[in-house]
């Protein structure tokens, strides 16, 4: 058994790498089109060098920076033989420019605040260039975008095609760009699985929150490889992103980390989003209260990040310490070998911005790819955590077996018991049960099956209070996954009197039982009684374990299906019936050859209330009238015919007594300071027809209205 599941983790991985493989020539077969992956026809002339500066030698333009106050002014002469085609292109990096040809403006570009400051990072700038500029003497003046510290720049100087020139910034993003979709992927991959998990609870660790993070970092990623930029030209929009996403990212980040321990505090999610929310707050402060910008906050942005990530190395070295003196193990391969992909990308690529030595155009290159493969190991230590859950499940052919009842067919209650069924007779025990709770803290027996002699328990088990029993099944459930009872006289020798009573009262001498569980919350005990079966105790708890799950999703698709029905047949404002549950009602249940009251009533002033008051108001007033007339009529028998119309049925057998009603729901409706049309037909013994009782009785209600309108009713003159 140990080598074959070997074998299947073998093969899961070769299969994770395939489809790794398979995502990335996707992706990138997707995303880029012939600017990022054609070739160059040559047109493209770099021309960054020979640039005079105010006077001085000749240099290279790239990266001269001009500080807060100061403009810089670059001349050189363009070159002859410059045609239609050709354009001047070159990135601005927080400057603001302008370009004149022998002293005639011909471009600029000028930053506008944002919400990070005057700041907008990189920004590609071209325009066309004529056959007579040819020779003639470019200057191009730059200056700071920012108004406290931070330098403006421009490089990538070339004359040519735009299109080339797209090309060729495209072409220096594709490996990070790549990189950065896939932990974007990734993130979203997990938070749809955790979505589709129904026990949560039972995770290896918070999917939600790594998702989550892998999303914003993909993004932070994302939007730094420049080519979002490139293509959109939205710069501004994603300059806030760039700034703001990794900051997000923080709080999460702690959830998962703090998830992921085997004694994760709560105060840890209190200091990560205690410390997210005062990091957030004095940076709103002080870029918009004292007008500092983001660019240079950076150092206290880049503190939070290092002091959240010391923060996480503490709490996680915390936890493996508490691990060791507890004698506790605790998978961490996965977390580790991620953790080291993250610090060694970020290692490189910080040795590579300090030394210069730059292979990868895209700076933080390694870091997408630590992340990357941090994100893709712990998918790993997810999918085998799965795998294993899902083994337990594949290695019992019991399971596999009843599994089947569960989906015998479409209504989920004859599924609950052909798997009661079933189970009973494979286990060989008496009766096989489930309690589900109800209002009251109680607990009834809804389910069960029973073997051949053995008397039902149902109707005994209406109401079970939580203390006894079921509180027993809960408190073993806590510490050892299930309740188990080998000996019912054990109990009488162990002290528990109470629940020995109520067991061998109904001649029960063993049991096993188990909580099950619906949209994440207990609500139920399965469990079997007078076990005669040869297999374990421990192994029938295990398998009662594992079905318990499936008995909630069937419980969560009973209750689904009771609700869909309630919506259809009932008005959801009022709870009572609505005109479908009547038609249904008066063709398939009232007997209109027998004795019966139909009542109609229409609410007085509706309209007016709605229009003065409110629709609250006028809510309030129509549940108001239908308490009184549910009060009278019982809620089974009133129906809610449209906005202020209702019908009620009576089965009085006289009609004095109808009468008697009527007015009893008029006193009850003035005495709630509102006011109602009601009209009545008695029948007996069918002796109107159904149609002309309808007929009747809205005409009666009509005459009524119309008195309380015309003020005749004492009624519509204190309305």
């Amino acid at each position: 058994m140990q080598e074959e599941r070997k074998d299947k983790k073998g093969r899961l991985v070769i299969n994770i790498l395939y489809a790794l493989v398979l995502l990335l020539v996707v992706v990138y077969a997707c995303f880029y089109s012939d600017k990022a992956t054609g070739h160059s026809d040559g047109s493209l002339i770099e021309w960054s060098d020979g640039f005079v500066l105010d006077g001085a030698g000749s240099m290279v333009i790239d990266k001269v920076g001009a500080e807060v106050g100061e403009t810089l002014t670059f001349v050189k002469k363009l070159p002859n033989g410059i045609d239609h085609n050709s354009e001047f292109c070159f990135i601005s990096h927080n400057a603001e420019v302008a370009v004149y040809i022998d002293d005639t403006w011909v471009y600029g570009f000028d930053a506008v605040e944002n919400i990070t400051g005057f700041g907008y990072g990189d920004h590609k700038n071209e325009f066309i260039l004529t056959p007579q500029d040819s020779g003639r003497e470019l200057r191009i003046e730059v200056s700071s975008v920012f108004k406290r510290r931070g330098e403006g720049y421009i490089e990538k100087v070339y004359i040519g095609s735009a299109d080339e020139y797209e090309r060729m910034l495209l072409k220096g993003t594709v490996l990070p760009t790549v990189v950065s979709l896939l932990i974007i992927f990734f993130g979203i991959f997990m938070m749809g699985v955790f979505c589709f998990i129904p026990q949560k609870h039972a995770l290896p660790y918070d999917l939600m929150a790594l998702g989550l993070s892998a999303v914003l970092m993909g993004i932070w990623c994302l939007t730094g490889t420049g080519l979002l930029q490139l293509v959109t030209d939205r710069i501004i929009g994603l300059r806030i992103l760039n700034y703001l996403v990794i900051l997000l990212a923080q709080y999460p980040v702690v959830c998962f980390t703090t998830s992921f321990l085997v004694r994760g505090k709560k105060i840890y999610y209190s200091i990560g989003f205690g410390f997210w929310a005062f990091i957030s707050a004095l940076l709103f402060i002080l870029r918009f209260i004292f007008g500092i910008d983001m660019h240079n906050l950076i150092p206290l942005l880049y503190t939070s990040y290092i002091t959240t990530f010391a923060f996480m190395i503490y709490i996680f070295l915390e936890d493996r310490k508490y691990c060791r003196d507890n004698g506790i193990e605790r998978e961490i391969k996965y977390f580790a070998i991620g953790s080291i992909c993250v610090i060694t990308g970020a290692v490189i690529d910080m040795t590579l911005y300090f030394t210069g030595l730059f292979f990868i155009k895209t700076f933080g290159t390694f870091l997408r790819i630590g992340l990357c493969c941090f994100i893709f190991s712990m998918m790993m230590q997810f999918l085998y955590w799965w795998s294993n859950e899902h083994e337990l499940m594949a290695r019992n052919s019991f399971i596999n077996s009843i599994l089947q009842y569960s989906v015998a067919s479409e209504d989920p209650e004859e599924n609950i018991r052909g798997m009661l069924e079933f189970l009973g007779r494979e286990l060989n025990v008496d009766r096989v049960y489930l309690f589900e709770e109800i209002p009251g803290g109680k607990y009834a027996n809804t389910y069960e099956w029973c073997a051949d002699g053995v008397a039902s328990q149902m109707n005994k088990l209406k109401s079970v209070p939580l203390k006894g029993f079921i509180g027993k099944v809960f408190e073993d459930a806590d510490i050892y996954g299930h309740a188990i009872i080998k000996k019912v006289d054990d109990l009488k020798n162990s002290g528990d009197l109470d629940l020995y009573d109520a067991l061998s009262s109904r001649g029960i001498h063993n049991c096993i039982a188990g909580p099950f569980e619906a949209g994440g919350k207990r609500v139920g005990v399965c469990g079997v009684e007078n076990i005669h079966s040869d297999m374990s105790f421990e192994e029938i708890a295990e398998i009662i374990r594992l079905l318990a799950y499936f008995f909630g999703q069937l419980i969560v698709q009973r209750n689904n299906n009771r609700e869909l029905l309630g919506f259809s047949y009932n008005d959801m404002m009022t709870g009572v019936g609505n005109r479908r549950a009547f038609e249904k009602f008066e063709n398939e249940q009232l007997d209109k050859a027998g004795t019966f009251g139909y009542v109609m009533c229409d609410i007085n002033g509706l309209k007016t209330v709605n229009d003065t008051l409110g629709h609250e108001a006028g809510d309030e007033m129509i549940r108001a009238v239908v308490d009184s007339l549910t009060e009278v009529f019982g809620g089974e028998n009133v129906y809610r015919m449209g906005g202020d119309e209702f019908v009620a049925m009576s089965f009085v057998k006289s009609e004095d007594a109808l009468t008697a009603q009527v007015d009893n729901a008029k006193r009850l409706i003035t005495g709630k300071g509102k006011s109602a049309s009601i009209g009545a037909v008695f029948v007996e013994n069918g002796n109107i027809p159904y149609e002309v009782v309808k007929v009747q009785a809205d005409k009666r209600m009509y005459y009524e209205k119309g008195l309380f309108y015309s003020g005749k009713n004492e009624r519509r003159r204190r309305f």
